[in-house]
């Protein structure tokens, strides 16, 4: 059998982990695992330091794990980077949970000391067990294909070298070559999600398959094959039938239609936008419905609106507004509005894009502004006042897509023209020649 160094630097070559002589940081909590690999690493070709977080949840074993990889660091003639938190008060101020402070506080002091002092790489000890636990904890949370695939040995910066031994292997190695290390308490508690896995769940099913981590690599290694080509799919769907459009995108209804397998492929193209696979199954269930129908992710809106699946990001801030004085060009987010004068009546009213206002009509400085709540004007061809809601509606405007239309204000307050969709009728150009403002509208 080869030794857990020979074992650890040939995955590390298989894998590219780590380029010839490269600077590597180690994460070093304490435990059998990273003290394990901190050993290996000291036997290494690498230039290896070490980086330990104290989170101050434990008390005085929190304190005791600081001095032992204080200690260790000193054994083993490396630098360490160590820095103390104040983790409930994090977890307050952000609002997260216990163990997603923690878990955010040690990725960035990872990375700051990876950034600062020149390592290539960071490497935690994650094994065999650890990819087990984290597939069936996405199976069971239903993250889809892109779960299935564990933990992957190199993303980013952050490479797990240790996930070429099993747990049991780390275990007996500790034990053959008496290796020191502490003993975090709270991995004794089935009261967290992955201890309940790894404590309850992981022994029953290996009753069933003695061999289950094995079985469970090999399986590991289908999934990222088959995310692999999933990906490949969804990167060319992404290609030809999703198009970009103002603050959002939009695929054909008939281009959904045809996917096939339709309800993965669609969860893939929809998923970096929030949506879940129960949303999916509803749009796919609506899409013979009349447009207007909504979708909300926590980040984005999907609308049905005229033979497409259009999706914008929610809570987008209005753009600022502007005041219009006179001849020139004016922005309101990405659409320009342009203003001159001309002493002739226009020969073409029929173009969208512009409008024409006659010059005695208009109070400067006007304003070019976001929807407001109670807007209301008299759209061109009608008699009586429309609230701009209702209009928005009856134009299939997207929900999250009305407060980037740039509505043009007189300095009485009434709108001239919600560009570039109608003009007012109370400002429509009269007969004979007088002084007219032209406002042309361009994205």
């Amino acid at each position: 059998m080869l030794s857990a160094k020979t074992r650890l630097l040939q995955f590390i070559q298989q894998q590219k982990l780590l380029k010839t002589n490269a600077k590597v940081l180690l994460a070093v909590s304490g435990g059998k695992d990273s003290v394990l690999m901190a050993q290996l690493f000291a036997d290494s070709p690498y230039l290896a330091g070490m980086v330990h977080c104290n989170f101050n949840l434990r008390g005085e074993e929190s304190a005791r794990d600081e001095a032992f990889v204080r200690q260790l660091a000193k054994t083993l003639n490396m630098p360490l980077f160590f820095k103390s938190f104040d983790t409930k008060a994090y977890a307050d101020e952000q609002k997260i949970s216990i163990q997603m402070a923690a878990r955010e506080l040690r990725y960035q002091l990872f990375e700051d000391v990876r950034a600062t002092e020149g390592f290539d790489k960071i490497a935690v000890a994650q094994h065999q067990n650890d990819a087990v636990e984290t597939v069936l904890i996405n199976l069971i949370r239903g993250t889809g294909v892109a779960g299935l695939h564990g933990i992957k040995s190199d993303r980013q910066h952050i490479i797990r070298p240790m996930l070429c031994f099993k747990a049991s292997e780390i275990e007996d190695l500790v034990q053959q070559n008496a290796i020191a290390y502490v003993e975090d308490s709270s991995n004794a508690s089935n009261k967290y999600f992955r201890n309940k896995i790894r404590l309850d769940i992981i022994p029953e099913m290996e009753k069933l398959n003695a061999s289950l981590i094995h079985t469970f690599q090999e399986n590991i290694r289908h999934f990222a094959q088959l995310e692999e080509l999933l990906q490949q799919q969804t990167n060319s769907l992404k290609n030809t039938i999703v198009h970009q459009q103002d603050n959002g995108i939009r695929i054909k209804i008939e281009d959904i239609r045809s996917l096939q397998p339709q309800q993965l492929l669609l969860f893939e193209l929809l998923k970096p936008y929030g949506f879940k696979g129960a949303q999916v199954d509803d749009l796919l269930a609506d899409l013979e419905r009349q447009s207007g129908k909504l979708f909300l992710s926590p980040t984005h809106c999907l609308s049905i609106n005229r033979g497409y699946a259009e999706i914008y990001p929610l809570n987008t801030k209005a753009p600022e507004s502007q005041e219009i004085f006179g001849a020139g060009s004016y922005h309101f987010g990405d659409a320009t509005i342009s203003v001159s004068e001309s002493a002739e009546r226009p020969k073409n009213l029929k173009d969208k894009n512009v409008a024409f206002v006659e010059a005695e009509r208009l109070s400067f400085p006007l304003k070019l502004r976001a929807w407001q709540k109670g807007d209301a004007f008299m759209p061109f061809g009608m008699r009586k006042l429309k609230k701009l809601s209702d209009f928005f509606v009856a134009e299939k405007i997207p929900l999250n897509h009305k407060k980037h239309i740039p509505i043009l204000e007189n300095g009485n307050g009434d709108i001239i023209w919600v560009c570039p969709y109608r003009t007012d009728e109370r400002y429509k150009v009269g007969a004979g020649n007088k002084k007219i403002f032209i406002f042309e509208y361009r994205k």
